[in-house]
């Protein structure tokens, strides 16, 4: 086999492919960083990737061969994993890569390297736009694309077509002569109705699923980016801007979904769904106008709806609302940079219970300045919102957020941890917390635990959810809910 780290420069020809080179499109193996074990998260949900089904459009769209692989989903083994790629015969490997499962990347990316020791193995996702030079400093792989990927993978595809070089492609960072260089950033496209809609074909949509959501479902992204600077959240991967879909774009695929695929319901992505009213209301009009029956949930804000957006919302289906409230103790929000309020979390969840909605709510515990005393108002709020859901999570000091910097100059996280994270030279491939006078990591994780058990394991929460039974589906939701919560409390 030859040395993975044999290239001097960025020029391949075609050798493997008479026509196009052909492109696998890889989703490898999740990093679970929960408190659960990977059964009970594998109960909890399992989304594809519609990062790399909008770049299988584009790429197909143009005549290249496309074929994407979920390993994650199809849970294969790395010896299954390493024939599928190799009967591939793919010319071009691209992954995909959050943070947290930076990892797995690498180790996929392995993988390929020996199953297809001549393909371009390229990495794109928020961890190469974060860390692009410390990412492509593996052998394993051979360019990284920066931000949207859709215009600078085609590219690179047709570079490697036409056998001219990778080198000054946009948006690419490469190696040259053993040496990375990152090159200019591709411009940001304000319209994204230009892109086509993800290549749902490639995939087998009975691989997925997430408690309390109806099969057969799709997922939809109607907006990139995010326009609020919450202080433990990063948008560079997203330009740091918020750009929308047209309305009739948005409907145009959920019609897709529900007259072509049978959608039961569609799963928003959205960082906030209902950021531009008049955009929200034009979509729930066409929805009715063309007699599109179907359910769905949204990801919103609790200071970005009204009493007029949620009536217009429930009628064009909507069933669920996720909520990121974080926090039930005014401080922590202030500190966070959220610019809410818990009068305002009150008034949004009451609202949306009054007109029938699902709620959920996501909380972060051990956040800076947390103290026993907000930690239990926090508790207190989540248990009195009456929410249908909630979800907790230690608070992590992600790279490039203002959290992070914040910790590090108080000397709670160690100012290289993310640098040797991406280089896996850190003790333990795990997320950094930010211990404090009232608790470190075991007393977080028995906090965590309780927040649970207390939302959970009330007796009117536990009759809501056995009353609330219905059919075989109800049935299922109700027996993964109970291993994991059996999973939290090990």
């Amino acid at each position: 086999m030859k040395n993975p780290g044999r290239r001097s420069q960025v020029c391949y020809n075609p050798r493997m492919s008479k026509g196009l080179p052909k492109v696998l499109l890889v989703k490898y193996h999740d990093t679970n960083i929960r408190p659960i074990p990977d059964h009970a998260e594998r109960t909890l949900q399992i989304f594809p990737s519609l990062g790399i089904l909008y770049l299988a459009a584009v790429l197909r769209e143009e005549g290249f061969p496309v074929e994407v692989l979920d390993a994650n989903a199809e849970n294969l083994s790395a010896q299954a994993f390493h024939q599928r790629v190799r009967d591939s015969q793919a010319r071009i490997v691209g992954f995909t890569s959050m943070t947290a499962g930076w990892p797995s990347t690498i180790e996929g990316a392995g993988i390929v390297r020996e199953a297809l020791p001549e393909a371009l193995v390229v990495v794109g996702g928020p961890q190469l736009s974060i860390h692009p030079e410390l990412c492509l400093s593996f052998p394993q792989l051979d360019l990284g694309v920066c931000g949207d990927g859709e215009e600078t993978l085609l590219e690179v595809a047709r570079a490697l077509a036409g056998g001219t070089s990778l080198e000054e492609i946009p948006g690419t960072v490469v190696k040259i002569d053993g040496e990375i260089r990152k090159n200019p950033e591709r411009t940001w496209h304000r319209d994204i109705d230009r892109y086509p809609f993800p290549a749902v074909d490639l995939l087998d949509w009975n691989l997925y699923r997430a408690l309390t959501v109806q099969t057969p479902f799709y997922t939809m992204v109607t907006t990139r980016g995010c326009p609020f600077k919450c202080r433990f959240c990063s948008q560079i991967y997203a330009g740091n801007t918020v750009r929308f879909r047209s309305p009739e774009n948005v409907v145009d695929e959920i019609e897709l979904y529900v007259r072509k695929h049978g959608a039961r319901e569609i799963v928003f992505f959205d960082e906030t769904f209902t950021l531009n009213k008049a955009r929200v209301m034009r979509i729930c009009q066409l929805i009715r106008e063309r007699g599109l029956v179907f359910r769905f949930d949204m990801r919103t804000r609790v200071d970005s709806l009204d009493e007029e957006m949620v009536l217009a919302l429930r009628e064009a289906g909507g069933q669920r609302v996720h909520f990121g409230i974080e926090s039930g103790a005014q401080e922590i929000l202030d500190r966070m940079g959220k610019q809410t309020t818990v009068d305002q979390v009150r008034t949004a969840v009451s609202l949306c219970k009054k007109h029938g909605f699902s709620t959920r709510g996501y909380f972060m515990i051990g956040y800076l300045g947390e103290t026993p005393q907000t930690y239990a108002e926090t508790l207190k709020v989540a248990r009195e919102l009456d929410l249908d859901w909630a979800s907790f999570s230690i608070t992590t000091p992600l790279p490039q957020t203002h959290l992070f910097d914040e910790a590090r100059d108080l000397g709670l996280v160690d100012e290289g941890f993310w640098r040797d994270y991406t280089l896996l030279q850190s003790p333990r491939l795990q997320f950094p917390i930010i211990e404090s006078e009232y608790w470190d990591e075991a007393r977080l994780q028995k906090m965590l635990k309780r927040a649970y058990s207390s939302f959970y394991l009330r007796p009117r929460m536990v009759w809501r959810h056995l009353t609330g039974l219905r059919g075989w589906e109800g049935l299922r939701n109700l027996v993964g809910g109970v291993r994991v919560m059996l999973s939290l409390q090990r």
